[in-house]
């Protein structure tokens, strides 16, 4: 056997084995357990909402409704808009939302930055006016269900809960090839994150819907780029559970263009190595946080940094296998591509996979060159709004 061959079996296996065997062993634990916390369906404790915003006039007011909207009792919630610099009529629109609704039981601060510094920056500038138990972070262009807090609000009765983050519906999910790929992805996404949190916790958070108890936050690093991610991590840090609820849904419009979501995929493998990076020497294989030290973690560290070079690795190698094995794996590729169930699973793998490679040589080259680049870029094809 040739050293291609071995190679290519040999990593082949390694992302065939481990991904076959985590999803299953997920898909067991999702059959077969449900989150272990005591919940209280009575539990109402303040609440701060921070929404994030930076030129955003054409959704902030839809976000202000829809936030208003939100069922919870009078005087327990208030809104901050903390807007990092915008040049547009985002300040102006949320002022008039401000006045209008100032003798209301639910009102709305807008905090300013004169320069745009990125997230984080905002978020620590944001947290310092934060008066609520529980501060909530969401993002300008999802909108929240309803109940949200009603049915979120419950788990943080539970004193071992310290954080918890939302499940995404896509508004778009049958638009077209990438939406329906976005879609089985979360399906997967959501599977492994809600094992993740019966087993002990997830770290990788939502940032349209997460939730914090306020004197757990700490300060987030400025340069940090999966802001959610890193204070999940600080959070689990001091012994707290942090966990991914399915019924804290958010709606959202999928980017409908590979090229965008892409952007959106590999920005967000990039903060999550970083992130990973930052907290390996206190989580990896480490007894003291149980599960989620001894295969969560290290789980997570395999399939957003490791497995996409064995992929690339693999599909290199391929390309040098002899002519009988390479002709009789090209056909069983292309019948499975054949069927659309296995089509988007092995679409949706194949570029998130791609997305993390991606996103690793970013972190890598602009941390290498001290360069980080820290400001989210917005994708504006996500930006519909209509009813939302």
């Amino acid at each position: 056997m040739q050293i291609a061959e071995i190679i290519f079996w040999s990593s082949s296996l390694a992302l065939g084995i481990f991904y076959l065997g985590y999803y299953a062993f997920c898909m067991y634990i999702v059959r077969s357990r449900t989150i272990r916390v005591k919940k209280n369906r009575n539990f109402r404790p303040n609440i701060s909402l921070v929404i994030p915003t930076w030129n955003e006039e054409s959704t902030i007011r839809g976000k202000l409704k829809n936030t208003l909207s939100l069922s919870y009792p009078k005087g327990k919630l208030e809104v901050i808009v903390i807007d990092s610099g915008s040049i547009d009529n985002t300040r102006k629109i949320v002022k008039k939302f401000s006045k209008r609704f100032a003798k209301g039981s639910k009102k709305i601060r807008l905090i300013t930055e004169n320069k745009r510094r990125g997230k984080a920056a905002a978020l620590n500038k944001a947290f310092k006016h934060c008066k609520g138990d529980i501060v909530i972070i969401s993002d300008a262009d999802c909108r929240l269900d309803k109940k949200i807090l009603l049915k979120s609000m419950p788990y943080f009765y539970d004193p071992s809960i310290g954080a918890l983050t939302g499940r995404e519906s896509i508004i778009n999910f049958d638009e077209n090839v990438a939406t329906k790929t976005e879609k089985k992805y979360r399906d997967l996404f959501y599977l492994l994150r809600g094992a993740e949190s019966m087993l002990d916790s997830t770290y990788v958070f939502d940032g349209p819907f997460c939730a914090f108890r306020k004197d757990l936050i700490s300060r987030i690093n400025r340069k940090c780029v999966a802001d959610d991610t890193e204070m999940a991590l600080k959070i689990k840090k001091k012994g707290y559970r942090v966990l991914s609820i399915p019924e804290a849904v958010y709606f959202e419009y999928a980017p409908s263009k590979l090229l965008a979501r892409t952007n959106q995929k590999s920005r967000r493998a990039e903060g999550l190595t970083q992130s990973m990076i930052n907290h390996f020497s206190t989580f990896f294989l480490n007894k003291k946080y149980g599960l989620f030290g001894m295969l969560i973690f290290p789980a997570g560290i395999f399939m957003h940094i490791i497995s996409s070079f064995l992929l690339i690795i693999s599909m290199i190698t391929f390309f040098l296998l002899p002519q009988r094995a390479f002709v009789t794996l090209l056909g069983i590729i292309a019948s499975a591509l054949l069927i659309p169930k296995t089509r988007y699973i092995i679409l949706t793998y194949l570029h998130s996979q791609f997305a993390c490679f991606i996103g690793t040589l970013k972190y890598t080259t602009s941390y290498a060159t001290s360069t980080p680049d820290y400001v989210w870029k917005k994708i504006e094809n996500t930006r519909r709004y209509g009813k939302w």
